[in-house]
C-alpha cells in the first residue's frame, strides 16, 4: 500500500463499521509519509493504536514524528505468571498439589516457552519455524535488502545455539568469513530490532569497553528447543535466559540491566538511578558445595568492587539464606521468584 491509498482506506473503514473513537494500524511504518496520516487522525480526536514488530523502525519514527503524543510499550511473550493464569493454575495454595502442577507448568515453559500459539496447543517445531522464517525473509531480508542470506541465516543460528553466553564479533566473523566485525554487529542489531534475539551489554566504569561487549538471548525459549542441536545440555543457560526475559519484562524507569565480567561473573547487575541496586546470578543445581562456593564467591567478590550488598541467586529449586564474610546472600527458586 502507498500513503495516497490512506484516505481510501479510512473511508472504506467508516463505510463498513459507521462512526468509530478506535484505530488500530499494524505495520504502518513501513508507509512513507505515514505520520502525515496519523497526526491527521490524532487532531481529529481518534485514538490511534499502533503496533509493529521492528523496534528501531517504530519506536524511531515514534520519537521523531509525535513527539509528547504518543505512550509505547513493549510485548514479550507470556510470562510465567501469565502461563498460569491461562492453565487456571492457583499461584497462591501451597497444597501438594499445587506445587507439583506449578513445577510442570515451569518444565513446559522451559521448553516450549510462552507463544500463546504454542500454549494454546499448536506444534512448536511447525510454528517455531514457520515464525524464524517469517522473522529472516518477510522481515529482516526486506527491510535491509541482506545480499549474503546464507550467511545471515548461519549467523541467526549460531546465536540461537550460543544464547546465554557472551558473543564476539570478531570471532564470529572469522567462524563465517564474513567481510568485516561492523557487518557481524549489523547482523546482530537487525535480529534485535525484529525481536528474534536480545542484547545485554556489559556494565564497565569504561564507556569504551562496555560497547565492545555483549551477551545474547532468546526473546523465547522455544527457539532453543525447536533449533538447538543440544537442548538438554543448555538446562543452566535457558534458566537465565528466562530470568533475563522477566527483568526485561519488568524493567521499570530509569532502570538498566549489565552482566558483569572481570575475575568473576555476574549474570544481572541492576542499576536504577545510576546506583546499582542488586547482583543477581542463575545456577540451575547448588547442590554441589564446589557450585556453591563458586557462585557465592563470584558475588562477595563482586560486591566490593561494585559496591552492592543485595545479593542474590536464583535456583531451581533451592531456598536458604547464607551469611557469609558478613554478605547476606539470598537463593531463591525460580519459580518463586517469577511469581513474586
Amino acid at each position: 500500500m502507498t500513503s495516497d491509498k490512506l484516505n481510501l482506506l479510512l473511508q472504506y473503514v467508516y463505510q463498513v463499521y459507521g462512526d468509530i473513537n478506535y484505530l488500530f494500524l499494524d505495520e504502518i511504518q513501513n508507509i512513507d509519509n505515514w505520520h502525515l496520516f496519523v497526526n491527521r487522525l490524532l487532531r481529529s480526536g481518534l485514538h490511534i493504536v499502533i503496533t509493529g514488530s521492528n523496534s528501531k523502525l517504530l519506536s524511531g519514527e515514534l520519537a521523531t514524528h509525535l513527539t509528547g503524543r504518543y505512550f509505547s510499550t513493549e510485548l514479550y511473550p507470556f510470562s510465567f505468571k501469565e502461563v498460569l493464569k491461562f492453565k487456571k493454575i492457583d499461584t497462591k495454595s501451597q497444597s501438594t498439589k499445587n506445587k507439583g502442577l506449578i513445577n510442570n507448568a515451569f518444565d513446559e515453559y522451559v521448553k516450549h516457552g510462552g507463544f500463546p500459539e504454542i500454549i494454546k496447543g499448536e506444534d512448536p517445531h511447525a510454528y517455531i519455524s514457520s515464525l524464524f522464517d517469517s522473522i529472516i525473509s518477510r522481515d529482516i531480508f526486506y527491510r535491509y535488502s541482506i545480499q549474503h542470506t546464507r550467511s545471515f541465516k548461519d549467523v541467526s543460528l549460531y546465536l540461537i545455539n550460543n544464547f546465554s553466553r557472551e558473543i564476539s564479533f570478531n570471532r564470529i566473523k572469522n567462524i563465517f568469513g564474513i567481510g568485516s566485525e561492523n557487518t557481524v554487529k549489523n547482523y546482530v542489531s537487525y535480529l534485535e530490532e525484529a525481536y528474534l534475539a536480545l542484547t545485554l551489554q556489559k556494565f564497565s566504569f569504561k564507556k569504551q569497553e562496555s560497547l565492545r561487549y555483549r551477551k545474547v538471548y532468546l526473546v523465547d525459549t522455544a527457539f532453543s528447543y525447536v533449533f538447538s542441536t543440544n537442548f538438554s545440555a543448555n538446562s543452566g543457560y535457558l534458566l537465565e535466559n528466562i530470568v533475563f526475559l522477566e527483568l526485561s519484562r519488568n524493567r521499570q524507569n530509569n532502570m538498566e540491566i549489565y552482566y558483569y565480567k572481570q575475575y568473576y561473573e555476574i549474570d544481572f547487575v541492576i542499576v536504577q538511578n545510576g546506583k546499582i541496586k542488586e547482583l543477581i546470578q542463575v545456577c540451575e543445581n547448588l547442590d554441589d558445595p564446589r557450585t556453591l562456593r563458586r557462585e557465592t564467591r563470584a558475588l562477595i567478590a563482586s560486591s566490593s568492587v561494585l559496591g552492592c550488598d543485595n545479593l542474590t541467586i536464583i535456583s531451581r529449586n533451592k531456598k536458604e539464606i547464607l551469611n557469609i564474610e558478613e554478605k547476606e546472600i539470598k537463593i531463591i527458586p525460580v519459580t518463586e521468584w517469577l511469581l513474586g
